[in-house]
């Protein structure tokens, strides 16, 4: 309250222009939300709650633990602990983050109701038998799992949905059905592994289908009709077709279903999957395009880093499609001020020349706070934010930084000759030179600030040689590494030699060679492997042959001089650019002599 009216006051003396930047705040009871520990634990129990009451008040009446509610409730609870454990041992992050454990136990809690569901409509429509297991939504939870927090989690939920499943089923099918959810559940789980199309996922529940149908062929479910008790009647062959067409259909409605709820869950739980990494990478998002006119420089700095960064990921196994989007946001920042920045700067004048390395260094750091204004203004994704914050971690502005060393040693050397006091030498604080962080926190947001570091780099490599790449990409990462900018993240020095390696890669396809090309002839430009190109070099090699010596050609001019009287000093033939004659040879000599430059 009391700043407000301080901002008030300042924009009355005209010393503020009232206007704040957006930043990040969070209530701390979503944070309790969030990271709570009491949280997480009543988010397991609901799991147990949920899983029991089904089981005892829904369960078929000859399922294992039929009329018995305290062993069936020990059952669950015995199960959920193994859960906990596994989670514990190999996802530990996921006990920290309740989002995360929220999802996992209403997915197993959805397909256990989906399972129900598909029971009633098995008895109500198909009562004839055959159709309980067949129908049974077992990739629902695996699918959802994969796609919104990776093969680890999907491969727990499909177990033990299957586990939990075989409790509400009848006890001499359990074994059945556990087979059943399993097949359909792993085969659900690998063909939705960084699944970038939504065609994808009914393609992938088609597949679960056909493994449904496998299984049931194999377990006795579906019967050939040559092997039936009553032979290869048409009404056997009916039935086995109508069973294999239920499989496929009820596994696409539910690969369906999955991709219909994706954008709720996603919005609700802050959840990006690559499908809609994919669908933010379109370019002509507003800010991207007004990023081509205001600061091309920098737009075209963020698609290399985008190249960059995702090889980089891709060869580590991060997330590539999130490396690439994000970096065409990191630096959005730069449109608040894009002419204090060198790339967009060009041949113009450099407005830090009128600046102090100080001044100048603010306004460099202040493009990340810049460009987190920006990204809330426009609700880019969390992800790309964190990154925007991150991709320069707490690194030095060293160039402003050095500047200010020179300029005090100039204020000082300047002191002990008399012609400045001594109070007016500034202070060079290095803390003032650094950017406010915090260092990335994930292995993209790494590999985007060594991406970004690299490519900014690279501009400044006079004659680009691969031995002058390496070097560069070797000094980069050994000086981000003694900052310590890598230390909050999960990068490995393994995965760093292979960043390195895609970064060299990259660098060298897009900084190589090229060869010098002749002028062209009439304005077309010559192809140097045409055999026309071979026959134009050897007829101007005759010519060059053909030439008088400078004897004779001296003779010559005399001799022109004498007989036509001109004056001495008339001007020579000019000639152009390139081994053939300029056109304007005959064109009268400038009158003005001076040399070029000259005012």
């Amino acid at each position: 309250m009391f700043e407000f009216f301080s901002q008030l006051r300042l924009k009355r003396k005209g010393f503020s222009s009232g206007k704040k930047r957006r930043k990040q705040r969070e209530h701390p009871f979503f944070r309790l939300l969030r990271e709570g520990k009491m949280v997480c634990v009543l988010l397991f129990g609901f799991l147990i709650a949920a899983v029991s009451a089904m089981a005892i008040y829904t369960a078929d009446p000859l399922s294992i633990f039929a009329g018995q509610p305290i062993k069936t409730t020990v059952v669950v609870l015995v199960l959920t602990i193994t859960l906990v454990i596994q989670l514990r041992i190999h996802l530990p992050e996921t006990l920290h983050r309740n989002s995360r454990v929220t999802l996992l136990t209403a997915s197993i809690v959805g397909q256990l109701l989906l399972l129900k569901f598909s029971e009633y409509l098995a008895d109500t429509f198909a009562h004839d038998g055959g159709f309980h297991f067949l129908v049974a939504p077992y990739a629902f939870a695996p699918m959802l799992m994969a796609l919104l927090l990776g093969r680890n989690h999907a491969t727990y939920a499909a177990i033990y949905a299957s586990l939990f499943g075989a409790l509400l089923v009848q006890g001499s099918l359990a074994f059945q059905f556990l087979i059943f959810s399993l097949v359909a559940g792993f085969v659900a789980v690998y063909l939705t592994h960084q699944v970038r199309r939504r065609g994808r996922l009914m393609t992938a529940g088609g597949y679960v289908g056909f493994a449904v149908v496998a299984v049931g062929f194999t377990l006795g479910v579906i019967e050939w009709p040559i092997f039936s008790e009553t032979g290869p009647v048409p009404e056997a062959w009916d039935l086995m077709g109508r069973q294999a067409l239920a499989a496929i259909l009820v596994s696409t409605f539910t690969a369906i279903l999955v991709g219909g709820l994706l954008p709720i869950i996603e919005a609700a739980f802050r959840i990006t999957t690559d499908i809609s990494w994919i669908e933010l990478a379109d370019l002509n998002h507003p800010l991207l395009k007004r990023m081509t006119i205001e600061a091309p420089g920098t737009y075209h700095h963020s698609l290399v880093v985008a190249n960059l960064a995702e090889a980089a990921a891709e060869s580590v196994g991060a997330n590539a499609t999130l490396c690439r989007v994000c970096s065409y946001f990191h630096d959005i920042g730069k449109l608040h001020k894009p002419e204090y920045f060198i790339e967009n700067i060009g041949d113009g004048e450099n407005p830090h020349d009128d600046l102090t390395p100080t001044m100048s260094a603010l306004i460099v750091i202040a493009h990340v706070k810049d460009g987190v204004d920006l990204a809330l203004k426009n609700k880019l994704n969390s992800e790309i934010i964190a990154v925007i914050r991150e991709h320069h971690g707490t690194s030095l502005v060293q160039y402003f930084y050095h500047r200010a060393l020179k300029l005090k040693e100039d204020f000082e050397a300047l002191v002990r000759e008399g012609q400045e006091r001594a109070e007016d030498v500034p202070d060079v604080d290095i803390e003032g030179f650094r950017y406010p962080g915090p260092r990335p926190q994930t292995r993209e947001s790494a590999i985007i600030s060594l991406a970004d570091a690299v490519e900014s780099a690279s501009r400044c490599l006079q004659k680009p040689t691969p031995q002058k790449i390496e070097q560069l990409i070797e000094e980069l990462t050994r000086s981000r590494l003694r900052e310590g900018q890598f230390d909050e993240c999960p990068l490995t020095l393994q995965d760093l030699a292979t960043i390195k390696a895609s970064f060299y890669s990259t660098l060298r396809s897009m900084l190589h060679n090229r060869i010098s090309y002749p002028k062209a002839e009439g304005g077309i430009e010559l192809d140097t492997s045409s055999a026309e190109t071979t026959a134009l070099k050897k007829s101007k090699a005759a010519k060059a042959k053909a030439k008088p010596k400078p004897k004779e050609k001296e003779k010559e001019e005399d001799k022109a001089v004498a007989d036509s009287g001109k004056k001495a000093d008339a001007p020579a033939a000019g000639t152009g650019s390139g081994d053939e004659p300029s056109t304007d040879s005959q064109a009268s000599p400038s009158k003005d002599r001076r040399p070029a430059g000259a005012a």
